[in-house]
């Protein structure tokens, strides 16, 4: 079973993924700031992590760079509602799979989820 960690500071996103990717059958964990991210990623080694940019205590940004120090395997979808060219070069420093930019469909995370878990 593959392992999700859902980085999101918004509930009710955090409530319908979770909800939802427990239904396609993965391993599902959440965090609501960036530093309960960076501890559980280093904790349960997820196969991919959705991760908001801004969060409390750490922004995706720093919980990417401090995920890869330790991790370089799992993927890794941005999801932000403050997209910049500046941002998504910082992305690819990172090896992001997915950068998602806000307001996207629960659908459509989804489907970004099982592509990258495909690769």
């Amino acid at each position: 079973m593959k392992k999700i960690l859902i980085c999101e500071d918004e509930a009710d996103a955090i409530v319908y993924l979770n909800n939802k990717l427990k239904r396609e059958d993965y391993e599902v964990h959440t965090a609501v700031d960036g530093k309960e991210a960076i501890e559980k990623a280093r904790e349960m080694k997820p196969d991919l992590i959705l991760l908001d940019i801004r969060m409390p205590k750490f922004d995706g940004l720093e919980v990417a760079k401090q995920i890869r120090k330790s991790d370089t395997h799992a993927k890794i979808i941005f999801i932000t509602a403050f997209a910049s060219p500046q941002l998504q070069q910082e992305a690819i420093k990172y090896n992001i799979s997915d950068y998602i930019v806000k307001p996207a469909s629960n659908e459509e995370i989804v489907k970004a989820v099982e592509a990258a878990l495909k690769t």
